[in-house]
């Protein structure tokens, strides 16, 4: 699984799918939500972007992931442009956009999303910014597929180029030691991703 993902961010960087939910979603009504207006199929057939193509809060200069004895883990990212707290033109032509930090041992990791153009899948913010535990798996027509979406409680906090995303570790199911690189993505729809039908496009990614 390593070689899988280590590949894969030498190229672009890793993926991944973030203010809060009041109680978790199963993957059930995760992809109900998701399908939205696209019906029972999910979504459409995405396209392939370059980060050229995305707006300059795709591009990561530098991102962070550290916790404390309380248990509580801090994610930041710091982006090479101002990310936006509503949707922009960018955000609503694309289904998902997020930034994600990712364990590439196991595939699992915590996104940040925001995505108006699939509808809604959390409770307490749906219409902006909220988090997922989520857990990936090779692409096939994206650099990976999503295998599960989990529901989860964190807060987040926007201040020009930074986002910060804060939460208690039995929420991720992670620790910050887990956590080896961030990054900026798309998801896309996938056929060929059996679980979900979604896939998910790295735009940008840096190590932790």
């Amino acid at each position: 699984m390593r070689r899988l993902f280590t590949a894969v961010t030498a190229v672009a960087g890793i993926i991944a799918l973030a203010c809060a939910q009041d109680s978790p979603l199963s993957l059930r009504e995760t992809l109900q939500f998701a399908a939205g207006e696209h019906g029972e199929h999910g979504l459409p057939a995405g396209r392939r972007l370059t980060l050229a193509q995305a707006p300059d809060y795709a591009t990561l200069d530098d991102a962070g992931a550290s916790g404390n004895p309380g248990g509580a883990l801090k994610l930041s990212v710091d982006a090479a442009g101002a990310i936006p707290r509503f949707p922009d033109a960018f955000i609503e032509e694309n289904p998902v956009f997020g930034y994600a930090w990712a364990d590439l041992d196991t595939g699992a990791g915590i996104v940040a999303v925001i995505h108006p153009a699939i509808g809604r899948d959390s409770r307490q913010n749906p219409d902006g910014w909220h988090t997922h535990p989520v857990v990936l798996s090779g692409g096939e027509n994206f650099d990976f597929c999503v295998e599960s979406i989990g529901g989860s409680q964190a807060g987040i906090a926007i201040r020009a180029t930074v986002l910060e995303v804060n939460m208690a570790a039995r929420q991720a199911g992670l620790s910050a030691a887990d956590l080896d690189v961030a990054a900026a993505f798309v998801v896309q729809g996938d056929g060929d991703c059996v679980t979900t039908e979604l896939g998910v496009e790295v735009l940008d990614a840096v190590p932790l």
